[in-house]
């Protein structure tokens, strides 16, 4: 990949950073002590809300996601290597091909559920999903598509759409991460499978669910074979297993986490965190590269976790929890 065809989208980029939330703004909305002030602290920002909209849960997601349709709409029109972009978007775009899927299978109106992020439109997506074909879309949507809606046939179980759009979503973030070339963003790839089957895992123990049922949910694209992964917490090999996938000697950030990885007491909910802190400190790399995609790439998922902190804040506050709760459960502030 030429390096040098990412400098005017970095120009921009750089530009855009000034408008990102600083860590003074979200201890600002922890600390505010209503939702006048709340309001205040985002005026001027990306996420402008009144006091009487953080009220409502469904008026705080409107926005959010505004902005978010608004920043991967930007991406795509200027980024000159439209996989960097899709890295990011794919999670939207199965979750499109699963609602669209659901409404064929149902014979339900579920576009309300769709999200306007993504390469693909949702007119493209449904003609997929409804001839099993498309001229736009790559031949590994077209065939895990198919081949997902030829299961549920034979089944007539409609989570086997969730799985079968879970399982392509991994194939397909694999082909665009090889075809990059690019090492960062690799390891960025790898990690959020590997976190998807050991987090998996976990939430099947807690749920007392059979092997038989977690085995189907793990992704084959991973470090391991998906059989190891559910022997990871009855060996108490948790630890062995997160050196392996993230061997960058000492790291305080995750220092604290080490002793619940050793035991096998690791909680889903740490475990997200640490994916996210991980894929963070991965891009994080790029932080004062000038050229290449890394840029890019810092600044989408910068945003995702931007919008997932606004979500836990000012969610969490109007339903009365704890500023410290919420402040414990905060992903990483872009340039902190």
């Amino acid at each position: 990949m030429d390096a040098s065809l990412f400098s005017q989208v970095n120009t921009l980029i750089s530009a855009r950073e000034s408008n990102m939330l600083t860590k003074a703004q979200f201890e600002g909305l922890l600390s505010a002590p209503d939702q006048e002030a709340m309001a205040l602290v985002l005026q001027g920002t990306d996420y402008m809300l009144e006091a009487e909209d953080l009220s409502d849960p469904n008026r705080i997601e409107e926005v959010l996601m505004k902005h978010l349709t608004r920043v991967y709409r930007q991406a795509f029109e200027e980024s000159p290597v439209q996989e960097v972009v899709q890295l990011f978007s794919l999670p939207y775009t199965y979750h499109n091909l699963k609602v669209l899927l659901k409404e064929r299978a149902t014979g339900s109106d579920l576009k309300q559920l769709l999200i306007p992020i993504g390469a693909y439109s949702s007119d493209v997506l449904a003609h997929l999903v409804d001839t099993l074909t498309s001229d736009v879309c790559p031949s590994i949507m077209q065939e895990e598509v198919a081949g997902t809606w030829a299961e549920y046939q034979d089944y007539q179980d409609i989570r086997v759409l969730d799985i079968g759009m879970d399982m392509a979503y991994f194939k397909h973030l694999n082909i665009l991460s090889e075809a990059l070339e690019q090492e960062q963003l690799k390891q960025f790839v790898a990690l959020t499978v590997d976190f998807y089957n050991v987090t998996t895992v976990k939430r099947g123990l807690n749920q007392d669910k059979p092997r038989s049922f977690m085995r189907q949910l793990l992704s084959e694209e991973a470090l391991f074979k998906a059989r190891d992964y559910l022997r990871l917490f009855a060996d108490q090999s948790l630890l062995s297993w997160f050196n392996q996938t993230y061997p960058h000697g000492e790291d305080l950030a995750v220092k604290p986490y080490e002793e619940n990885l050793k035991l096998g007491t690791v909680s889903a909910l740490q475990l997200e965190y640490l994916e996210d802190l991980l894929r963070f400190q991965i891009l994080d790399q790029g932080r004062f590269e000038t050229e290449g995609p890394l840029p890019l790439a810092r600044y989408l998922y910068g945003k995702e976790l931007e919008v997932k902190n606004l979500r836990l804040i000012l969610t969490g506050r109007s339903n009365g929890l704890e500023p410290q709760m919420l402040k414990e459960r905060m992903r990483p502030i872009y340039g902190q």
